[in-house]
């Protein structure tokens, strides 16, 4: 009984500490449109954090407030958190002193050491994790600030020295006091922000493409909720750009297709070019009005692309080709879409990721015997680019001109050359003629 006790009193406990750092209160205004008043509501206004400023030694009272900010920040409508990041002022811009204040900052600078600072048990209970990552940005001012992030690229190591285009927009919440000061000193100021985003020196990354989004993306099944973020701004980057179909067509396909070599994993984000036969093309209508802005764009395009393999088997079938579905913003005028297409097209674009779908109208007996419909899935490559390029074969009429076209010029070569060659026999026989008059003697004398 103790035992159970104990443990209701550290759910409880858990819970309480939840509804504080989530800052819940009995009323609140029904919509709070301006990032002061979002604040305020949720009491986590520079008044309610002040906290964070006290010149005191990092310990559980600051890193509950810090959770709360964080925790407030990550649930904010999507269209206030827009608004909000339009407004953020770059932190070089405010002076030393004023920075700290309830607005939103920018960050843009090289991220140089990553620290995970520990939670306490019931920290790490409710927040669902043990640590809070802490990253250090400096700006080319020469700022350094320290950005408390609820998301931080995966592929960036903890406790050691990096060197990595980053940015982040977030609320300046203290000068100085963080957790623990990385090797290059204190920070100059503090930041709470949902994440920090990084921008690799990657055909994909200068086109403005977070590779951080890329740790929420799911293989082995359809688009999904965690898939949305990274599938809209690779489709968004794919706009200002085509990567080198030469330099981006792999020399083996069978990697990309084939789920067990996990190309993905190594490969999410690189240039990728394939060519072949599409078999399907669907406009995809887009009804978030924030996607449509994103994009500049209604809808995009997904097509299911054959590529030529070597033989290969799927499904106890011998086969030498193999889908890919590729999505782009928009297709060369006069295209044949719809269900059943076949046009043969190349796609240039990113790799996204390792795409599963069930086989539509695919009926598989039971153990129990009954006829049943089931969707055997499949796994291909998902790719996503701008627009791809139609290379249509040439139409009937058009190949018969062609033909007859071809045929002329070769009867005028034929005829060219007979001209040519009875010209030049011509002109050897009277050569030839004048030469032999010239050895003839001028008169014969008869006997």
């Amino acid at each position: 009984m103790t035992e159970i006790s104990a443990r209701s009193h550290t759910a409880i406990s858990a819970c309480l500490r939840l509804v504080v750092w989530l800052g819940v209160v009995a009323a609140r205004p029904a919509a709070a449109s301006s990032l002061e008043d979002y604040l305020a509501t949720w009491k986590i206004d520079r008044a309610s954090r002040a906290v964070l400023e006290e010149q005191a030694p990092w310990g559980d009272a600051k890193q509950d407030v810090m959770l709360r900010v964080l925790a407030r920040l990550a649930r904010a409508p999507a269209s206030l958190a827009a608004h909000w990041h339009e407004d953020a002022v770059p932190i070089d811009d405010v002076a030393s002193g004023a920075r700290v204040g309830d607005r939103m900052v920018r960050i843009a600078g090289r991220a140089t050491f990553v620290t995970a600072a520990p939670l306490g048990s019931e920290q790490a209970e409710v927040a669902g994790r043990k640590t809070l990552d802490v990253v250090r940005i400096v700006t080319a001012a020469g700022t350094a600030v320290d950005v408390f992030a609820d998301h931080v690229p995966r592929a960036w190591p903890r406790d050691s020295a990096i060197d990595e285009p980053a940015a982040a927009i977030g609320l300046a919440v203290a000068e100085s006091g963080g957790p623990s000061a990385p090797p290059a000193g204190p920070a100059q100021v503090l930041v709470a922000a949902a994440r920090v985003a990084w921008f690799p020196p990657t055909p994909l990354g200068s086109l403005g493409m977070d590779y951080g989004l890329f740790d929420a993306v799911e293989d082995g099944q359809k688009l999904v909720p965690g898939d949305t973020e990274a599938f809209y701004a690779v489709l968004a980057a794919a706009g200002g750009g085509q990567p080198d179909p030469s330099a981006a067509t792999p020399d083996d396909i069978v990697p990309v297709i084939d789920p067990a070599q996990r190309w993905f994993e190594r490969h999410r984000g690189d240039p990728l070019t394939v060519e072949g036969i599409a078999r399907r093309a669907t406009r995809i209508e887009i009804d978030d009005p924030r996607r449509r802005q994103q994009l500049g764009t209604d809808h995009y395009w997904e097509l299911f692309v054959f590529v030529p393999t070597p033989l290969i088997k799927v499904n106890e079938r011998l086969q030498q080709d193999y889908p890919v579905v590729c999505c782009v913003r928009s297709l060369p005028t006069g295209m044949p879409t719809g269900p059943r297409i076949g046009e043969r097209v190349r796609c240039s674009g990113f790799a996204f990721k390792r795409y599963g779908y069930p086989l539509p109208d695919l009926r598989i007996t039971s153990s129990q015997g009954d006829d049943v419909q089931k969707g055997q899935r499949r796994e291909t490559a998902l790719m996503i680019g701008g627009q791809l390029a139609w290379l249509p074969a040439p139409s009937p009429v058009h190949a018969a001109n062609t033909l007859g076209w071809v045929f002329l010029g070769l009867a005028g070569l034929v005829a060219a050359a007979l001209a040519l060659a009875a010209w030049s026999f011509a002109r050897d026989a009277r050569r030839h003629d004048r030469r032999s008059r010239g050895d003839l003697p001028e008169r014969i004398d008869l006997p």
